[in-house]
């Protein structure tokens, strides 16, 4: 019984450590530096240590083309 108690505290607070991570992590500002676009641009690709949310990025491309002004094309 005092074995699976302990294992049970055990269990629960690294739980609790690997929750306070993520949240650490959501909160942690991501931002693309100078450094990483000219990486991009030299390799034509970036290596990164989380997965790229594409939920976010297509979001964010849609934002994007709706905020430019669009220009009529001129008839010939």
């Amino acid at each position: 019984m005092f074995i699976a108690t302990i294992l049970g505290i055990l269990a629960l607070a690294g739980g609790l450590m690997y929750r306070a991570r993520g949240l650490r992590e959501l909160r942690a500002p991501r931002t693309l530096t100078d450094d990483m676009v000219r990486q991009i641009e030299e390799s034509g690709h970036i290596d990164v240590d989380e997965p790229l949310d594409l939920e976010e990025i297509q979001d964010e491309e849609a934002r994007f083309w709706e905020e430019q002004p669009w220009e009529e094309t001129d008839e010939y």
